[in-house]
């Protein structure tokens, strides 16, 4: 039998739990993360449209040395033909004007022509300028990867610290309430003083502040890593990595130890580029001195009619062709062209003195970066030790207080002591983890 109220529920119950299925919570590592924003980010999607732009940019110039073939079609009605003069003489009347009108009503034309480019010096060098141009945007394409791998990296370190940072408070509330707690038991039956249960309540109402707002700052950071990813706002992520496991995934001491290789690096390789742009604008110019040389044929085919019969198998067509070659010199432009060659010559030069001055600067960063990430560790190192052992004596203090062997004070200062180590440990991380991927990144060699 059918039961209509059994259906009803769970119909409404199948409704209600469709945007619960529909919007899954995606678990990422670091790596997953990378991966993630290499297929979505917006300016990584924009550089790789930069690459098939450039791509058929290629294509275009190459076109322009291809025949180019184009047709015309005309037509012509006319309403009321031109009258001319023509002296009287040729038709036996001397001293008379005769009015004569020449042409025909109708008249149309078919035409096609066809023009191949022998020789130009601008368009080799074009050619040659047009691949540099999409080996360029080759280059800002693993630039910009680049550079969306450690902004991807740096918000989902600030993440992870915000989450480290209410995980720490979370516990220091849950060791505090049960502290108050027993303290309002003890303070209720007369063995410890009102002000103590007070000074514990203070710091209740202090964590729970401090809870509020890194809650806000979590949801801060990760909004800028959705963005950074290319995900929507609505979208539910969960990051399954912690500060401690990636700062011995990426290895600072490995990194320390890589080489920097200056050739590799993807700012330099960009360097490089511009100059052979620079130096192909030299050459551009330098073309403008030599001739052009092209070739055409022409075919047209005309007809004229005083009665509108074009498709008529009688009517006639008069057809004409030609074929030529032509040859463009350039003889005098009045220094203007050595003048440009001049200009292009100085802004090559100012590639040079930019490469000069991109080493020395990535050398430098390389040692500061060095000397920085060098300095991350051992203060991770020596934070992470100190954190450890302000959470033993915060602990023991606990212990102690409830047993009546240390006063508030006592617990409130080891508490302060505890939440500073934890705070510090918590931004040494995050400090090496970004100097790691600064390092990461600089020695990266393009692919």
């Amino acid at each position: 039998m059918f039961n209509f109220k059994k259906f009803l529920f769970l119909f409404s119950f199948y409704v209600l739990s469709l945007p619960l299925w529909s919007q899954q919570v995606i678990q990422l590592s670091l790596e997953q993360a990378r991966a993630y924003a290499q297929q979505h980010n917006y300016d990584l999607r924009n550089a790789s449209l930069d690459i098939e732009s450039a791509e058929y940019k290629v294509k275009e110039t190459v076109s322009n040395g291809l025949p180019q073939a184009s047709a015309t079609i005309g037509y012509n009605d006319n309403i009321g033909l031109p009258v001319q003069l023509v002296p009287g003489d040729f038709f036996g009347q001397p001293g008379q004007d005769i009015e004569v009108q020449f042409g025909t009503r109708y008249s149309g034309s078919l035409g096609a022509t066809v023009n191949q480019l022998l020789f130009s010096g601008s368009y080799l060098v074009g050619l040659q300028a047009s691949k540099a141009y999409l080996e360029q945007s080759k280059k800002s394409f693993v630039k910009t990867k680049t550079e969306v791998n450690k902004s991807v990296s740096e918000a989902y370190f600030l993440v992870l610290a915000s989450q480290e940072g209410i995980s720490v408070i979370d516990s220091t509330l849950k060791i505090t309430s049960k502290l108050a707690e027993q303290t309002r038991i003890i303070v209720e039956n007369g063995f410890a003083e009102e002000t103590e249960y007070d000074q514990l309540h203070l710091l209740l109402a202090d964590l729970e502040v401090s809870r509020t707002n890194i809650l806000s700052q979590i949801e801060s950071t990760t909004a800028m890593l959705k963005y950074q990813l290319g995900m929507s706002d609505k979208d539910q992520i969960q990051l399954t990595e912690t500060l401690v496991t990636l700062t011995e995934k990426l290895a600072a001491e490995q990194l320390l130890a890589k080489q920097f290789k200056l050739d590799s690096n993807i700012d330099f390789q960009i360097l490089k580029n511009q100059q052979d742009l620079a130096l192909l604008q030299v050459k551009l110019e330098q073309s403008a001195f030599l001739p052009t040389v092209s070739a055409f044929l022409n075919y047209q085919t005309q007809a004229q009619r005083n009665q509108w019969d074009f498709f008529s198998s009688n009517g006639k067509w008069y057809s004409s062709s030609v074929w030529g070659i032509s040859m463009q010199i350039p003889i005098l432009s009045s220094g203007e062209r050595m003048h440009k060659v001049k200009q292009a010559k100085f802004q090559f030069e100012k590639t040079k003195v930019a490469e000069e001055m991109v080493s020395t600067s990535l050398y430098l960063k390389h040692k500061t970066t060095k000397d920085e990430l060098t300095n991350a560790l051992s203060t991770f190192q020596n934070t992470r030790s100190n954190k450890d052992l302000a959470e033993k004596i915060f602990r023991r203090t606990g212990i102690k207080y409830t047993e009546g062997l240390a006063g508030s004070l006592d617990l409130l200062n080891t508490h302060n002591q505890y939440i500073t180590a934890e705070s510090q440990f918590i931004n040494a991380a995050l400090n090496l983890l970004n100097k790691s991927i600064a390092m990461e990144t600089l020695l990266s060699e393009s692919e």
